[in-house]
Formats: structure tokens, sequence, C-alpha cells
């Protein structure tokens, strides 16, 4: 048994997803772990376990589906008060009562901190380091974004030991010691369903701000179901529903013809996983969701655009069959034979 310190960002809900998934099987494993993460991560994960942390994390200021780097900036310096101060220190006063042999991060900067001041072994487990490691191509009006999300990716947190790569099928990374590709990581529920092709579109939404997608979606004579804004109500061909990570969420997903969403990672690979058609949206001047839209694009997985109008939607409804694919299904067991062999590693 290793005692496990384990980080996740609390941006968007794909790190939340999967890394329940990875924690669930270090329970199996009669792992000890203690979580740390922010704000709705921590309300997520209060849900399942009670070794759950909540300390000020990263956020990211959005504006009509575009992040705000100034605004951004500036919400994070907020942050840098007495009361988040001795927050830290709080909880740094439980983590050294937990003494773990071991850090495992999803993006979460002050676990990797805690690594490093230690010395503790830190594992990366995250899509984000794609960009730092993965192989592909880009279009240079991009290059600006690429750079920033470098610094962000390299800067917010320590760099590990060991790097665990999720790559979307076909994506290749450079070959680095310490640096392993591995598949998504996709939830057993996804794995062990049915899918079936309804007649509705899901849609999930990252920001609440990009009012456009729904002013656009009202104006179309079909049925979209619609996660992200935080609210339960029905709008003449829109449901809106909240996201509880319950059986209905797990259904809407499985059973829809085809997905409208940003550029996350997580949904993407298990749309992909469910063979749906994806239009994609990324958010702008992010780069990793950028990316993720043109892996979609480049592979007829379904469309990406910048920025969205009717005609796109409704081209995109009415013409889906051009998008029916193939994917070699996958599971989460060569990544967890690679952590167990990680973990086994630095407690020898």
């Amino acid at each position: 048994m290793t005692r496990i310190l384990y980080g996740v960002i609390s941006l968007g809900k794909g790190h939340l997803i999967r890394s329940k998934v990875v924690i669930d099987y270090l329970k199996k494993k009669k792992h000890e772990v203690l979580i740390l993460t922010s704000g709705e991560g921590y309300k997520y994960f209060k849900k399942y376990y009670d070794e759950v942390y909540n300390i000020e994390g990263f956020e990211i200021s959005f504006k009509k589906n575009s992040v705000l780097n100034f605004k951004t900036f500036m919400t994070n310096l907020k942050k840098a008060s007495k009361r988040t101060y001795n927050q830290l220190l709080n909880v740094k006063d439980k983590i050294g009562k937990f003494k773990p042999q071991l850090v495992i991060t999803d993006m979460e900067s002050f676990t990797s901190f805690i690594a490093n001041e230690n010395k503790i072994p830190l594992m990366h487990i995250d899509n984000q380091h794609f960009i730092v490691y993965g192989r592909y191509n880009y279009a240079d009006k991009y290059r600006f974004t690429r750079f920033k999300a470098l610094i962000i990716v390299k800067g917010i947190i320590f760099q590990g030991k060991h790097k665990l790569v999720m790559c979307l099928p076909g994506q290749e990374i450079i070959n680095k010691l310490n640096v392993f590709k591995i598949k998504p990581i996709v939830r057993p529920e996804i794995m062990n369903s049915k899918p079936k092709s309804e007649d509705y579109v899901f849609v999930y939404q990252s920001t609440k701000s990009y009012d456009k997608l729904i002013d656009i979606l009202k104006r179309i004579n079909y049925k979209f179901i619609i996660y992200g804004f935080d609210v339960n109500k029905k709008v003449g061909n829109l449901i809106f529903k909240k996201f509880n990570d319950n059986k209905e969420f797990l259904s809407d997903l499985v059973n829809c013809k085809a997905v409208i969403t940003n550029g996350g990672f997580t949904l993407i690979s298990e749309a992909i996983y469910l063979e749906k058609p994806l239009l994609v949206v990324p958010i702008k001047k992010h780069f990793e969701q950028i990316l993720n839209a043109l892996y979609v694009q480049d592979n007829k997985y379904g469309e990406f655009y910048t920025d969205l109008n009717e005609n796109h939607v409704v081209d995109f409804i009415m013409n889906l069959k051009r998008y029916k694919y193939k994917v070699d299904k996958w599971d989460n067991e060569q990544t967890f034979a690679l952590i167990d062999m990680l973990i086994k590693k630095e407690k020898l």
C-alpha cells in the first residue's frame, strides 16, 4: 500500500471525471489516497470520498467563448490573500501528517509544489503535456497561442519525474525518458454502454458565456439536450440540464445522434469512443482545445469552426452520414498496469 497525494485542477468537468477513474482504481488496489482540488472539484469529489481538501485553484476567465487573458491574470492575482495563505498552510499541515510517498497531479499546481519541496516522486497524468511532447502540426496563426499554452503547462506546475500523456487514437509523442504515451482514460460506464442513435444532439459547453450558440440552436428545428449552463429548463426545442454525473448525463451522451462541444479532451475522447460525429467550437485563444478540434477535423470525425453560425449546424446535422467511422476500442488496463509499475518502482 502506498500513500498517494492526488491533485486535480478544477477547470471543466473532464479533469474530475477521468481522475475519479484513476482514484477508484488506486483505492481498489488498497492505496491510501488524499485528494486536493478546488471549487467545483471539491463538491464533486466529496460526493464519493472522505479524504478531500479544498484550496483556491487556478481559474481562467471567459467571455463569448474566448479566454480573457488580463482578467484571468487579475482573477488569480486576487487570490494572493492572507486567507488563501492560511488555507494553504492548513492543508499543507494535513498533507504533512498524511506523509505522502507519491504525488500524482492532473494539472494541479499546489500538489506539484509539495512534491518538489519535499522531494517526493511526482507523476503527471493529463493530456495537456501533449502540447509539450506531442507530434502535431498547426497554422502560424496559432503560434502565439501555443507559446502561451507552453508557458502555462511548464509554468503553473513543477515538472515531475514521470509524465503519462493521454493521446487520442493515432496521436504520437516524442521519444523521451520517463514520458509515456497512454490512451484516453474512459469511464467504465462508457465502455460498458450499448450506444444508440436517437433523434437529438448532445450539447456540452464548458463556459456559460457563449450565448451565441443558444441563439443559433433556437432557430434550428431539431432537439438539443444541453449541459454546461447549470440550469434545468426547457425552451422550445432546447432542453437544458444540470451536470450531476448521474445516469441521465451518461444516457444522453451514449444515445445521442451527434455531439456539439468546445474542445475539451475528455468529452471528445468519449464521443470518439462512442463513434459520435462531433461539431467542435473550441474556446478562442485556448491552444489545447484548438489542437483537439484540429484533430477531429483532420481525422474526419466531425467539423471544427472558430465562429459558428446557423448554416454550419444545419449542414452538420443534415450530413451526419459523412462522419460514419469506426475506432478500435480501448480500455484502461494498460494505463493501470503502467501506474502499478511506476508505483512499485518508486517504492523500491
